[in-house]
């Protein structure tokens, strides 16, 4: 849970810096949580059919829904919502492959 709200905080500073847009933290947690979940569900199963060529794959397909629901839900021009979900999509991977790296496995 410590981490969907990190990563909503993230997403809240991402939308902030590059749009100057400002955002609440029931709508980004809610956001986070759907982007890490699809994130995790995109990146798992491609990386089942794929091997380790579905982690990129996976990451690139979460970061293109999620940047079509950050430009519907804020408004936000497609090319930034689209750079704001790579960049947020980055930081997830990063942050779960630290976490996984941290307890050894």
């Amino acid at each position: 849970m410590l981490v969907i709200f990190l990563e909503a905080c993230a997403l809240i500073g991402l939308l902030k810096v590059i749009n100057d847009e400002d955002a609440g933290l029931l709508a980004a947690c809610g956001l986070a949580l759907g982007g890490a979940i699809g994130t995790n569900v995109a990146i798992s199963g491609l990386y089942l059919a794929m091997g380790i060529a579905g982690i990129p794959v996976g990451a690139i397909i979460a970061a293109g829904l999620l940047g079509v629901a950050i430009s519907a839900i804020y408004g936000v021009e497609i090319k930034r919502s689209f750079l704001i979900s790579g960049l947020f999509v980055v930081i997830h991977v990063v942050v779960i492959f630290g976490l996984s790296f941290a307890r050894g496995g």
